[in-house]
């Protein structure tokens, strides 16, 4: 929330003197712009595995379901779960 204010406001302001009305540190300023532009390892797994499930999925007519694409996938040499495939699924719509 400050550092949202921040970003708001540091047009108008400096970012020194920003960080010292909430009384927030600089360097945790800059790290949480830093880790804003960063994507996890958690994310680029599902990237990842939405890619995989959607290639799968349409190649399957869109027919099967999460257990026959999880075997599909597991043929392919793909070695997710059946509710890491499920939930990929769902997030896809």
């Amino acid at each position: 929330m400050k550092y949202a204010f921040i970003e708001k406001h540091q047009a108008e302001f400096s970012i020194k003197a920003m960080c010292r009305v909430p009384r927030v540190a600089r360097s945790g300023w800059y790290t949480w712009c830093q880790q804003r532009t960063r994507i996890s390892p958690r994310q680029q797994f599902r990237q990842h595995c939405d890619s995989v499930v959607l290639a799968a999925f349409t190649r399957s007519k869109q027919r099967y379901g999460a257990p026959r694409l999880t075997d599909e996938l597991r043929a392919q040499g793909y070695h997710f779960n059946v509710k890491t495939v499920a939930a990929s699924l769902h997030r896809q719509g």
